[in-house]
C-alpha cells in the first residue's frame, strides 16, 4: 500500500494520546523443533510498550528452501480493519499484511487472562531439503503507527523466531487442520452499508462490509450474483437493480462456516451523481426542452398557414 495513504489512514482513525516509546513486533511458536513435512502455526504479535497504536505494516521473511507459507489466519487478531490482506509470496518467501484497530490498542487489559496481542497467525509447511538451524524475521519494511491523530510511526524492536529443523517430521498431528475441523461456529454477524459518492466509483453505488471469526479466521466473502456466488472483497460496486432485488454477501470462515450479511434497503442513500453526469444530463434536458420549443413553434406556423 502506498505509504502516504497507509499513513493518512493511521492518523484519522480516531485520535487518542500516544507516547512515542518502543514497540516489538515479535513471533512465537509452539516447540522451535520440527522436521520435513511438519505444519506448524507461527503467531505475530505484538507489544505497544508504553505507547497505543492502531496499526502496522508487517513483512514476515522465511526461508523458501526450507519452509513455505501455506495459509494465514486472522481470528484472534486484535485487527478489525484489514488494509492490505494477507498476502504469501512463496516465490520470494515473504508474507504481508496491514491492519488497524480504531480506537487504539493500548496493551492488554489488567486482570485478562487471554492472549489478546496478536496480530496473526502464520502457517507454515516444512518442506525441505535443509536441515539444521532456519529462522523467521521481519522485514525493515515493516512499521506500526501510534495513535495520536498524526499517524506517526512508533519505534519498533524485532524479534523473530529460531528454528530446528530435523530431516524428519516430529509432529504427529497437523495443528492447524485440527484447528480448522473444531471450528463449527459461523463468522460474526455484519452490516452492508450501501453508499455513494461522488470521488469514489463515480458516484456509482457500492457496499462496505466487514466481520470477524474468532476460531479458524475468515477465509473471504462471496456475493449471489447471476444466480451464482461469486467472491468479492469490499468494497464492492453493485448495480441499482441488485439494490432493488437485495443484496446477498456471505463471509466464509476457514472451515466453511458461513454467516450472511444484513441488508436494509431502506438505509440506501440518494445516488450521488459526478459533476460530469449532471453536466450531461442537464445538457441533455436543455437540448429536449429546445427541441419541444422548436416543434410547438413549427406547429404553431403550420397552423398559421393554413388558416
Amino acid at each position: 500500500m502506498n505509504r502516504i495513504s497507509f499513513t493518512f489512514l493511521a492518523a484519522v482513525m480516531f485520535v487518542y494520546p500516544g507516547a512515542a516509546h518502543a514497540a516489538s513486533l515479535s513471533i512465537e511458536t509452539d516447540t522451535g523443533a520440527y522436521g520435513i513435512g511438519d505444519t506448524f502455526i507461527a503467531t505475530v504479535r505484538i507489544d505497544n510498550g508504553d505507547a497505543c497504536i492502531n496499526a502496522a505494516e508487517v513483512q514476515v521473511e522465511y526461508p523458501i528452501g526450507t519452509l513455505r507459507a501455506v495459509d494465514f489466519s486472522r481470528g484472534d487478531s486484535i485487527f478489525s480493519l484489514w488494509i492490505q490482506d494477507p498476502q504469501l509470496d512463496t516465490e520470494r518467501g515473504v508474507v504481508s499484511f496491514a491492519g488497524g484497530t480504531p480506537g487504539g490498542y493500548c496493551g492488554r487489559v489488567q486482570g485478562d487472562p487471554s492472549q489478546s496481542n496478536i496480530l496473526g497467525k502464520i502457517v507454515f509447511s516444512v518442506v525441505g531439503p535443509d536441515t539444521g538451524t532456519t529462522a523467521l524475521t521481519f522485514s525493515p519494511a515493516s512499521r506500526v503507527y501510534l495513535h495520536d491523530g498524526l499517524g506517526s510511526v512508533a519505534s519498533v524492536e524485532f524479534k523473530g523466531a529460531s528454528l530446528s529443523v530435523e530431516d524428519k517430521p516430529t509432529l504427529t498431528k497437523n495443528p492447524w487442520l485440527e484447528a480448522v475441523k473444531s471450528d463449527a461456529t459461523p463468522p460474526e454477524s455484519f452490516v452492508l452499508q450501501v453508499r455513494s459518492d461522488r470521488e469514489v466509483f463515480n458516484g456509482k453505488y457500492y457496499i462496505v462490509f466487514s466481520t470477524t471469526d474468532k476460531q479458524s479466521g475468515l477465509d473471504h466473502y462471496e456475493i449471489a450474483e447471476g444466480g451464482a456466488w461469486k467472491r468479492i472483497t469490499s468494497p464492492y460496486v453493485v448495480k441499482p437493480r441488485a439494490l432493488d432485488d437485495g443484496v446477498q454477501v456471505r463471509a466464509v470462515d476457514k472451515a466453511g462456516n458461513v454467516r450472511v450479511g444484513d441488508f436494509d434497503p431502506q438505509a440506501i442513500p440518494p445516488r450521488q451523481y459526478t459533476y460530469t453526469e449532471m453536466i450531461s444530463y442537464g445538457l441533455f434536458f436543455a437540448m429536449a426542452f429546445v427541441a419541444v420549443l422548436i416543434r410547438l413553434y413549427m406547429a404553431r406556423r403550420d397552423r398559421r398557414a393554413r388558416e
